[in-house]
């Protein structure tokens, strides 16, 4: 039975993070949402071996889950105390892509939005969902995972580091902002890029949807797929 957790620790777009004893941390849904079919993509994953958080529980109604925690920073606090390392986290966040679309997606999970495709897809694998730390990196948030064509997946995550703001303070947020085509040209380095580009149209006209896109964002990404998609 799920109990009532400590502290805050965390706050995402549509859940809390709480501190849930020794090596646990609660995730629950602001909104209400039924996170239990993320927990059993996280379970399925990580049979497969890719680094996910463990499951410990979830609610009887869902909206809770208690997991695994993983200690480390965020790939983009990462690279922000050690700018040095973005085309290493470039080519690791490719790395993650690649491993993830080795897996067939299992017949319960959902079709992407975007792409029909038999691979498991994440949309929305970008350097705020990779923890780093001691024992490497670990993908959280598999609020959108489906079944998908791994192109898309790719192209959603190219799109969102091009136009996201960057959550840091002013000054690092600027030499970030600077920085980024440097992560960009790894991480697309892996993958055959005109395929990538013929998608972007339909990923920008999905993604900009999304109402946790600002007006600025939105704009990158209208200017992302305008000059480069095909």
């Amino acid at each position: 039975m799920v109990r009532e957790p400590g502290p805050l620790l965390a706050a995402g777009r549509d859940a809390d993070i709480f501190e849930y004893g020794p090596g646990l941390v609660l995730r629950r849904s602001r909104q209400g949402r039924d996170l239990s079919l993320e927990a059993r993509v996280m379970e399925f994953v990580r049979t497969d071996g890719f680094p996910v958080p463990a499951v410990e529980e979830v609610s009887g109604d869902g909206t809770t889950m208690v997991m695994e925690r993983i200690e480390g920073v965020s790939m983009v606090d990462a690279m922000a105390k050690r700018p040095w390392s973005l085309r290493r986290h470039g080519a690791l966040l490719g790395d993650l892509h690649r491993r993830l679309h080795q897996i067939a997606a299992p017949e319960w999970l959902p079709d992407a939005p975007v792409g029909a495709g038999d691979r498991l897809v994440h949309m929305d694998l970008h350097p705020l969902n990779v923890m780093v730390g001691p024992h490497g990196a670990t993908v959280i948030d598999w609020t959108g995972a489906s079944a998908g064509e791994p192109a898309v997946d790719v192209a959603v995550a190219w799109v969102l580091i091009a136009s996201g703001e960057v959550p840091l303070n002013r000054l690092v947020a600027r030499v970030m902002h600077r920085a980024r085509g440097a992560f960009i040209g790894a991480f697309l380095a892996q993958f055959d890029r005109a395929q990538l580009e013929g998608w972007l149209h339909q990923v920008v006209a999905w993604k900009v949807q999304d109402p946790h896109m600002s007006q600025l964002e939105q704009a990158r990404m209208w200017a992302l797929a305008d000059t480069v998609g095909t």
